[in-house]
C-alpha cells in the first residue's frame, strides 16, 4: 500500500504541477520516467500510455481514460521480448544477461559479472570494459582469460571462489550457462551484398539445465529478430587439440523488431510472418574448432531460395563463468602421438642424408676439366696485352730487428728479362732481402729506396704486378694439382680474359714446369701424401707463374728438388723472363753450375752485407781478381758460398796464422793417422785464404790485379798438400802483413751503423771494403743512377708515357670483382667440403642418433610438473650437445690460417669474400642442418606442444643457438693462432653461459653484484625462448594429497625467473648476438691477421 501510494502521490503532484503552470494539456501528453531506487527497483516509463489504464489511474483527473498506463508485463498490452518470463508479483520482465529495459530489448553495456549494475546501451555500440567483448559485451576475450591466470599465484587457485575457465575459443559445451558471439563468415556473399555492408553477427547462449538455447540475429549490431530453442540436448566429441559440439533442439520459435533491417525496415525484406508462423523446428547448432553452423528447415528454404546458401555458417567465441569446483572434473584425453609427423620427419632427415651421400660420391668422383684448350691470337696474347717492363732498382738496403742489424747497404739493378738470383749462406738475410724487396710486411726497421722504372709507386700498386713465392708451400690438400693452378689464375689473371684463355694459361705453366702429368693428382696432406714434394714445390711456384707478373719474387724456388728438376725450374724462370720480358729475382743456396750459367745478376751477401752485385759473367774474374780463384772443377756457386762462411768466421784470422808456423811443420811430419783430423783445415786454407798473383810479393789482397799461380785439383795425396803448404808459406808473409794491418782497425770494429750478428772477421771486411772500390760496384751504381736520371726527364716531359701524372709507371690490370671472388672461393670450399666429407657426416651421425634416444627417453612427456622438469632438462640437453658440436668451428679458420695470409698478401682476394665463402659453407650444412634433423625427429616423439607454428618456432631457436654459438667459436678461432688455447677457451665461454641459463642458478636468486652476467649467456636466451613456447598455453595437473591441482604452465616460468612474453626479445637478442661475433670475427681478420715477417 505504501509503495502505490508513494507512486500515486507522484502522479498527482505532476497533475498539480501542470494546473498550477496554466498548463491546458493533459496527462497523456506529460512524458515522465521513474527510474530505479531504493523504492522502486525497477523503473517503469511513459512508453506503456497507448495501452487502457491501469485501474489505479481510473480515478485520477475525473476517470481520463487517455492517461499513460505503467508497463505491466501482466497485461495484454505489454510484451517481454526474447521469450523472457513475466513476474507476477510485479508485473516485470525477467530480461535474458545482456538485455534490459521495460521489454528486455534494449542491450546493456558492461561487464557480464557486473550483474545488476550493468548500464543501458546508450547510442549503437558499447564499449565493454577490459577483458569483455561482444554486442553486449556478454562474451569474456582469451586475453583477459590467460592475463588473469598470469597475476594470480597457483597456490590460491584452489580457494577462489570464482575463476574463468578457459575453454573460450573453439567449440566447448555448456556445464551450466554458456554465452557465444559469432560473426557470419564470408560464405554468404549474397547476404552481404544484401545488407549493403553493414555487419551481420549473431550471439548464442544455452543453459543446460533448462535444456534450452537463445538465439539474436543483429545487423551492425542492432537486433534484427531473435529465436528460443527448448528440449535442447548438449554433445561434444573431444580431441587432443579440437573439439566438436552438437547442440540440438526440437522446438524454436522466432519474433522479429518491428521496423529493423530483414523485419521491415526501408523496403527491406521482411520476415515478421515467416519467422512466427513457419519457423518450428528441429534446430542445430554445430561446431568445430570456432567454426560453426545454425541450421533449421524452413530457414535452411529460406537462406536457400533467397541467399543461394544451405546454412547460416558463423565464426564464433564463447565463455562461461564456473565455480572453480567444475574445472577439475574435466579430464584431458591422451595424448595422442603423432606417428605421421614423426614418420615424416625421420623419412625427410634419411632422404636428406642418402642424397647427401649421393651428391658427394658424385661430386668427389669427378675433377675439373682440365683439357686443351684452342684459342686465337688476341686470347693467346692476353698476358702481354698493355704490358709494361718493370726494370726494379734497390738503393742502401738496410734492415734492423731489436737494434740487431741483419742488412748493411745492399743495392742494385735488375732489368725486365733479366733473372736476378740472390745467394749466400745460412743466415746471410737472402730472405729478408727478398721480403723486403717484395715488400712484405716486416716486423723490424726497414731503410732504403725502392723504384719501379725509376719511380717509387704506392705498395697497394706495387702488389698487383708482382708475384711471390714462399719457400714453404701452403696448399688446400683436396684440389687437384690442376685445380690449385687453376683457382690461383681465376683470381688473379685480368678481369678481361676468357675463362678459357685462363684455363689454356694454366696448362700452359704446367707443361713448362713438367707438372702436366700429374694435373689430375691431388696435392694431399702430411698423413695422405699425393705428390712428391718436388713437385709440390712445382706446384707453388706454378701458382705465381700462371699470373706472369712483371716482377717475380722466388724464396728458395729449388728447395727439395733434385739437379734435373731444379733446372728446369729455374730455365722455366729464365724463359718468363725473356719470352714475355718479366722481372724475376729469386734466392737460391748452392745450384749446381749449369744453373748459375742461366743467371743474368748474381747478388751474393755474406752476413748482411754485399760482397758482389752485378752481371754472373763477371764473378768469378772479380773474384780471381782479389785473390780468390776457383779451383778448376769446383762448381763457383758452391765455392762463393763456402767462401763467404769462412770469411765470416770470427777465428778465421788465427786460423790463417797457424798455416806454415812451426806448428804446422811438425804437425806435416806426424803419422798419417793422426794428421787425418786436419785435412779439411788445410783444404779450406787453401781454398778460401787470398792469393796475390804471380810476381807481387807484397801490397793489399784488394789491389791485386793478376790472377794466381795454377792450383793442383788433386788435393787428397799427400804430395799436394805439402805444396800446398811450401806455397802458402811463401805467401804468409804478404798476407798476414796485410791481414795485421787492416785488423788493427777491423777486428774489432763493426761496419755497421748497428749491432752485427757477429764480429766482422779482417777477411769479411775486406771482401766488403774490396767491393766497394771495385770496377763491378762502380758500373752498377752508374746503371742505377743512368735509370733514375732517365726517369726524371721522363717526368718533366708531358708526353713521356713513363711520366707518373700520364700513365701508369707499371702493368695493374683489374682483378675480379668481390662477387667472382665470392663465387671462385665458395666452388673451392665446397670442393674441400666434399672431397672430405667425415666431419660433416660425423655431424648428421650424432644428430640424427641424439634425436632418436631422446625421443626415446622422454617419449610422451607428460603435462605435470615433473614432465616441466624433463622439458627443461631437454632443451637443457640440446643447447649444450649443440653448442659443443660448435668447437668444430674452430677449424673453419685455423686449419687454413697460413694459406690464407699468404693468399691476402700476394693480392688473391678481398678478405671479406674469403670471410664469407668460409662461413656460408660452415653455417648451412654444419650449423642449420643439424639443429632441423634434431627437431623434425625428436619434437613429435617427445610429444611438445601441437601446432606447425610452434614447430617452427622451436626450431627457429635450435638454429639462432647453433649459429650463435658457432659465431662464437668461430671468432675465437679468428683470434688465437693456437688451437688448443683456443678450444680450451671456447669450452670455458660455453661452461660460463651454461652457468647462467637459468637451468643451474636460479636467474631472481642471483647477487646484483653478479646479477648482470646473466644477460652475457646466449644459453639463457635459447633456453627461455624454448619453454616459452613450449608452456605459454600449457596448463599442467599436479596430484598431491589426493587433489589435482591445475597450474598455469606461465607460473612455473616465473618461478623459475623466465618471462612469459619474452620468445621474441629473446629470438632478437640471439640474433643481434649472432651478428656481433660474425662483424668482430670479420673486423679482427681484416685488421690483425696480416702477413708480418
Amino acid at each position: 500500500m505504501r509503495l502505490w501510494s508513494s507512486q500515486l502521490g507522484l502522479a498527482v503532484f505532476a497533475a498539480a504541477v501542470m494546473v498550477v503552470s496554466g498548463q491546458e494539456n493533459s496527462l497523456e501528453d506529460l512524458d515522465f520516467s521513474i527510474y530505479q531506487n531504493d523504492l522502486l527497483p525497477h523503473p517503469f516509463h511513459s512508453s506503456a500510455k497507448q495501452s487502457p489504464a491501469p485501474w489505479y489511474l481510473e480515478n485520477i483527473g475525473g476517470g481520463d481514460k487517455d492517461c499513460p498506463p505503467c508497463f505491466n508485463c501482466m497485461l495484454p498490452a505489454f510484451e517481454c521480448k526474447h521469450f523472457a518470463n513475466c513476474s507476477e508479483y510485479d508485473g516485470k520482465c525477467k530480461c535474458p544477461p545482456g538485455f534490459g529495459g521495460d521489454e528486455c530489448k534494449q542491450p546493456l553495456c558492461g561487464a557480464l559479472s557486473d550483474g545488476r549494475e550493468r548500464d543501458p546501451r546508450q547510442g549503437d555500440h558499447c564499449e565493454c570494459p577490459e577483458g569483455w567483448e561482444g554486442i553486449n559485451c556478454n562474451a569474456i576475450m582469451i586475453q583477459y582469460v590467460q592475463w588473469i591466470k598470469f597475476v594470480i599465484p597457483w597456490s590460491q587457485l584452489v580457494v577462489m571462489a570464482l575463476v574463468i575457465e578457459v575453454a573460450l575459443r573453439y567449440s566447448k559445451t555448456t556445464k551450466c550457462a554458456m554465452l557465444q558471439v559469432c560473426n557470419v563468415i564470408e560464405l554468404h556473399r549474397k547476404i552481404l551484398e544484401t545488407l549493403k555492408d553493414q555487419i551481420p553477427q549473431v550471439t548464442f547462449s544455452c543453459n543446460k539445465n533448462k535444456e534450452d538455447c537463445d538465439f539474436q540475429f543483429w545487423v551492425d549490431e542492432i537486433e534484427s529478430f531473435y529465436c528460443h530453442l527448448d528440449e535442447c540436448t548438449f554433445d561434444q566429441e573431444y580431441g587432443y587439440d579440437s573439439n566438436k559440439t552438437n547442440y540440438a533442439c526440437q522446438t524454436i520459435d522466432c519474433r522479429c523488431m518491428p521496423g529493423e533491417m530483414l523485419c521491415g525496415k526501408d523496403g527491406s525484406i521482411d520476415l515478421t510472418d515467416l519467422l512466427k508462423d513457419e519457423i518450428k523446428g528441429p534446430a542445430t547448432f554445430k561446431c568445430t574448432d570456432g567454426d560453426c553452423a545454425f541450421s533449421e528447415p524452413a530457414m535452411d528454404d529460406l537462406i536457400s531460395a533467397v541467399f543461394g546458401d544451405d546454412s547460416i555458417f558463423l565464426s564464433c567465441s564463447s565463455g562461461e563463468c564456473l565455480h572453480y569446483t567444475f574445472v577439475p572434473g574435466f579430464e584431458r584425453p591422451e595424448r595422442p602421438t603423432n606417428w605421421t609427423a614423426f614418420v615424416a620427419g625421420l623419412a625427410g632427415v634419411t632422404g636428406f642424408l642418402i642424397l647427401t651421400g649421393l651428391g658427394v660420391w658424385y661430386f668427389a668422383k669427378g675433377n675439373e676439366s682440365s683439357g686443351y684448350f684452342k684459342l686465337d691470337d688476341d686470347e693467346a696474347g692476353k698476358l702481354m696485352h698493355e704490358h709494361i717492363p718493370a726494370t726494379l732498382i734497390f738503393n742502401n738496403i738496410s734492415y734492423e730487428v731489436n737494434k740487431l742489424r741483419i742488412l748493411n747497404g745492399v743495392t742494385g739493378i735488375v732489368h725486365p728479362g733479366q733473372v736476378m738470383a740472390i745467394m749466400g749462406a745460412s743466415g746471410a738475410g737472402k730472405t729478408s732481402l727478398l721480403d723486403i724487396l717484395a715488400k712484405r710486411t716486416k716486423s723490424g726497421t726497414v731503410g732504403g729506396e725502392i723504384y719501379v722504372n725509376g719511380h717509387a709507386i704506392p705498395n697497394s700498386q706495387y702488389k698487383k704486378v708482382i708475384g711471390y713465392v714462399d719457400q714453404e708451400d701452403t696448399m688446400i690438400p683436396t684440389l687437384t694439382v690442376y685445380e690449385t693452378v687453376l683457382y690461383s689464375a681465376l683470381l688473379r689473371l685480368p678481369r678481361t680474359m676468357s675463362t678459357a684463355a685462363k684455363r689454356f694459361r694454366v696448362m700452359e705453366t704446367l707443361q713448362e714446369l713438367g707438372i702436366d702429368s700429374i694435373k689430375d693428382s691431388k696435392i694431399g696432406s702430411s698423413g695422405s701424401r699425393s705428390i712428391s714434394g718436388g713437385e709440390r714445390r712445382r706446384v707453388a711456384i706454378a701458382c705465381e707463374l700462371v699470373t706472369s707478373p712483371s716482377i717475380l719474387f722466388l724464396d728458395e724456388p729449388t728447395s727439395g728438388l733434385d739437379a734435373y728438376n731444379a733446372y728446369n725450374v729455374v730455365e722455366s724462370l729464365v724463359t718468363l723472363a725473356r719470352d714475355y720480358n718479366r722481372t724475376v729475382i729469386f734466392t737460391i743456396h748452392q745450384p749446381r753450375s749449369n744453373i748459375v750459367a742461366l743467371f743474368d745478376h748474381l747478388l751474393l751477401l755474406a752476413k748482411g752485407h754485399t760482397i758482389f752485385s752485378g752481371q754472373q759473367m763477371r764473378v768469378q774474374s772479380y773474384f780471381k781478381s782479389i785473390g780468390y780463384d776457383c779451383p778448376p772443377g769446383f762448381n763457383i756457386a758452391d765455392y762463393l758460398v763456402d767462401l763467404t762462411m769462412h770469411v765470416s768466421m770470427p777465428d778465421q784470422n788465427e786460423a790463417q796464422q797457424d798455416v806454415g808456423s812451426s806448428s804446422s811443420v811438425e804437425h806435416s811430419n806426424r803419422p798419417i793417422a793422426r794428421r787425418r783430423g786436419s785435412l779439411r783445415e788445410e783444404q779450406e786454407a787453401a781454398l778460401y785464404t787470398p792469393h796475390a798473383p804471380a810476381g807481387q810479393t807484397s801490397g793489399a789482397v784488394d789491389t791485386m790485379e793478376n790472377p794466381n799461380a795454377e792450383w793442383a785439383s788433386e788435393l787428397g795425396s799427400r804430395q799436394t798438400r805439402l805444396r800446398n803448404e811450401r806455397l802458402l808459406k811463401n805467401f804468409q808473409a804478404s798476407n798476414v802483413e796485410a791481414i795485421a794491418e787492416t785488423g788493427e782497425t777491423r777486428s774489432n770494429v763493426s761496419i755497421n751503423s748497428g749491432t752485427d750478428k757477429d764480429t766482422i772477421s779482417p777477411h769479411l771486411a775486406q771482401l766488403i771494403d774490396g767491393y766497394k772500390k771495385s770496377v763491378v760496384a762502380v758500373a752498377v751504381q752508374d746503371d742505377i743512377e743512368r735509370a733514375l736520371s732517365h726517369a726524371s726527364v721522363d717526368d718533366e716531359d708531358p708526353a713521356v708515357p713513363m711520366a707518373p701524372n700520364n700513365i701508369k709507371v707499371v702493368s695493374s690490370h683489374e682483378r675480379p670483382r668481390w662477387f667472382t671472388q665470392f663465387r671462385i672461393l665458395a666452388d673451392r670450399t665446397f670442393k674441400n667440403l666434399y672431397r672430405n666429407p667425415m666431419l660433416m657426416f660425423a655431424h648428421y651421425t650424432i644428430a640424427v642418433v641424439l634425436a632418436l634416444l631422446c625421443g626415446g627417453l622422454f617419449y610422451k612427456v607428460e603435462n605435470t610438473i615433473a614432465g616441466f622438469q624433463n622439458r627443461m632438462g631437454l632443451f637443457f640437453f640440446f643447447e649444450a650437445l649443440l653448442g659443443f658440436m660448435c668447437l668444430t668451428s674452430l677449424q673453419v679458420f685455423s686449419n687454413e690460417r697460413i694459406l690464407f695470409v699468404r693468399e691476402r698478401a700476394n693480392g688473391y682476394y678481398s678478405p671479406i669474400t674469403y670471410f664469407l665463402s668460409k662461413v656460408l659453407f660452415d653455417i648451412i650444412p654444419l650449423r642449420v642442418v643439424p639443429p632441423l634433423m634434431i627437431g623434425l625427429i625428436s619434437y613429435h616423439m617427445i610429444g611438445l606442444v601441437d601446432g606447425t607454428t610452434e614447430l617452427l618456432k622451436f626450431l627457429l631457436v635450435l638454429i639462432l643457438f647453433n649459429l650463435t654459438a658457432a659465431a662464437l667459436c668461430l671468432a675465437i678461432g679468428v683470434v688465437f693462432k693456437d688451437l688448443s688455447m683456443a678450444n680450451l677457451l671456447s669450452s670455458m665461454v660455453m661452461l660460463f653461459s651454461m652457468l647462467f641459463a637459468g637451468l643451474l642458478l636460479n636467474k631472481d636468486s642471483m647477487s646484483p653484484y653478479f646479477a648482470w652476467l646473466k644477460y652475457l649467456s646466449f644459453f639463457q636466451y635459447a633456453l627461455e625462448a624454448l619453454l616459452v613456447n613450449e608452456l605459454i598455453y600449457l596448463q599442467l595437473v599436479e596430484e598431491r594429497f589426493g587433489l589435482s591441482i591445475d597450474v598455469p604452465g606461465a607460473t612455473i616460468l616465473s618461478t623459475f625467473g623466465f618471462n612469459a612474453k619474452n620468445y621474441w626479445p629473446d629470438v632478437i637478442k640471439l640474433s643481434i648476438m649472432f651478428a656481433s661475433f660474425i662483424a668482430f670475427a670479420f673486423a679482427w681478420l681484416q685488421l690483425f691477421v696480416k702477413e708480418r715477417r
